[in-house]
């Protein structure tokens, strides 16, 4: 698990460390691309929707098992659930959940509450298949 700042480069940050991570696990070039572009989503839209957990940070964490990448993106929650949208020709936002869902093979998001405050954990599995 790594924790970076409720910040957009956090994206990036992330991206760098998961596709070094990945590779040095000889996975395939376009599972690394997969799994560097759903990871950047996630963190994008916690930063951009999400609260901070405490300390103004996300938690990031990637397990590979079971021929798939699992990643997971924990906030401090936002006033919605993150949901997939159809997006129109014309709509400037609204495609990131849609491509997360067209490249896992499952994900969805884990409410929780402790004594800090609400988390809200997005998880995705990526197939490992090259």
């Amino acid at each position: 698990m790594v924790t970076v700042r409720h910040a957009p480069a956090s994206a990036g940050d992330v991206r760098r460390q998961l596709g070094a991570d990945l590779a040095d696990a000889g996975l395939p070039a376009a599972v690394v691309g997969d799994a560097t572009l759903v990871v950047s989503e996630l963190v994008g839209n916690a930063v951009r929707y999400a609260a901070p957990l405490p300390g103004g940070v996300l938690e990031v964490s990637w397990t590979i098992d079971s021929g798939c990448v699992r990643l997971r993106v924990s906030d401090g929650g936002g006033v919605s659930v993150p949901v997939r949208h159809d997006a129109g020709p014309e709509d400037v936002r609204g495609r990131g959940l849609a491509i997360v869902a067209a490249l896992a093979r499952d994900w969805g998001v884990e409410l929780s509450r402790n004594g800090s405050g609400p988390t809200s954990t997005v998880w995705v599995d990526l197939p490992v298949t090259g």
